[in-house]
């Protein structure tokens, strides 16, 4: 487990405890700042440990298809009918406020204290802070295959094989990247699959 600002590579919240027995996992997530885990199961319910204080680990009890957790205190699914799921801390940038009419979801991700959506168009949405510009999707942006979400920024992987970034920080994508096939953000930096 890598070092992180909270005391590097502890248990502070039991987020590396796995419950005992779990089993059928078909994905898994963790907090960007490592305080809850959440695994998701082949009966598209979610299992989730580590810290509970806002509620981050209480999975709602619709099928799920996938799953992301946020900073600290929140977690985001995507429900089978296409929908988003949001829940946790209190909401006070609005990570947790789902866009009303939001639907044909594809893809998710939980950043920090703000969340994307990808429709199944090829267009993306998000929602929460925007203190730098990380829920400013561009204009015009198409094609969009996955989204992952970081502390101060946002990328997206295009059909193409190509990545754009937005936010104020840590949105230098390198020149020619191409070829890519999944992208993640972390809190000050990201990554490409190639």
């Amino acid at each position: 487990m890598a070092s992180s600002w909270l005391g590097g590579g502890n248990n502070w919240s039991g987020q590396t405890n796995v419950p005992a027995g779990l089993s059928n996992v078909v994905a898994i997530a963790a907090a960007q700042q490592g305080s809850h885990s959440l695994a998701l199961k082949s009966d598209g319910t979610i299992v989730g440990w580590g810290d509970k204080s806002y509620g981050q680990c209480l999975a709602p009890g619709k099928p799920l298809v996938a799953l992301d957790g946020g900073k600290l205190s929140h977690s985001l699914a995507l429900a089978a009918d296409g929908s988003v799921v949001a829940w946790g801390s209190d909401n006070y940038w609005g990570q947790l406020t789902v866009p009303s009419g939001l639907s044909n979801v594809v893809g998710i991700a939980a950043g920090d204290f703000h969340s994307l959506a990808l429709k199944s168009n090829g267009a993306v949405v998000a929602w929460g802070i925007n203190s730098d510009g990380q829920c400013n999707v561009p204009g015009g942006l198409s094609g969009v295959r996955a989204v992952a979400a970081g502390r101060y920024h946002s990328l997206a992987l295009k059909s193409n094989g190509t990545v754009v970034a937005w936010g104020s920080w840590y949105t230098n994508v390198p020149a020619g990247l191409s070829g890519v096939v999944a992208v993640a953000a972390g809190d000050e930096h990201s990554l490409a699959l190639k």
